[in-house]
């Protein structure tokens, strides 16, 4: 009974601590019952609880000075939940590729992509990347790649379920992607889009 009652007295101390709350930088507003938090230059979410169900970590997408009205990463000014899905990224030679986890941290759309705008209606914006081997330069005796890219809308399982706009040309260099190429697009409603081509025309899709 003895031995009970010290390791009860013993764990107390611990429970107590264990139901601090955390401090944080900053704790940005709840949006859908998930809260971005900050502490030094990593982001996580809590629930609406107050638990911590996303980890502090450097992938999650925020901007200190975004760009107002803009549609993917550039206009975000810090990390949301959205349709269950958080924006993440990952640098390969100097250029971002995006892609989402969702509401545990897991990765469920890689992070391959040029540029993303948040989930809505389940759907969200996608600048896909391809790549065309056109054959080989004799004199450097190296493949020689053409890249495009097409703005295409995704699920919330990552598939591409429709090819938007495009194909645009893109040199694909750190110097020349130092910033995500723009989604230049409207949304119409939940299930309206309009994208600006090619050509510098806008069409508008219905999905």
């Amino acid at each position: 009974m003895k031995n009970l009652i010290l390791g009860i007295l013993i764990s107390i101390p611990f429970v107590l601590f264990a139901q601090e709350p955390k401090e944080f930088d900053f704790v940005a507003n709840q949006e859908n019952g998930f809260t971005a938090v900050k502490q030094g230059d990593t982001w996580g979410f809590v629930d609406a609880k107050g638990d911590m169900v996303v980890s502090l970590r450097k992938d999650l997408i925020s901007n200190e000075d975004p760009k107002s009205g803009k549609i993917g990463v550039e206009g975000i000014r810090y990390p949301q939940l959205k349709d269950e899905r958080a924006i993440i990224k990952k640098q390969e030679n100097g250029i971002n590729y995006y892609g989402f986890i969702n509401t545990r941290g897991k990765t469920i759309i890689e992070p391959i992509y040029l540029n993303v705008s948040n989930f809505s209606n389940g759907k969200a914006l996608a600048i896909k990347l391809e790549e065309e081997r056109l054959g080989k330069n004799q004199l450097l005796g190296k493949g020689v790649i053409s890249y495009k890219y097409d703005v295409v809308l995704l699920n919330k399982e990552g598939e591409v379920v429709k090819y938007l706009e495009g194909p645009f040309p893109v040199t694909v260099s750190k110097k020349k992607l130092r910033t995500a190429p723009a989604i230049n697009a409207k949304w119409l409603g939940e299930n309206m889009v309009s994208v600006k081509g090619p050509n510098g025309k806008w069409k508008i899709h219905k999905l």
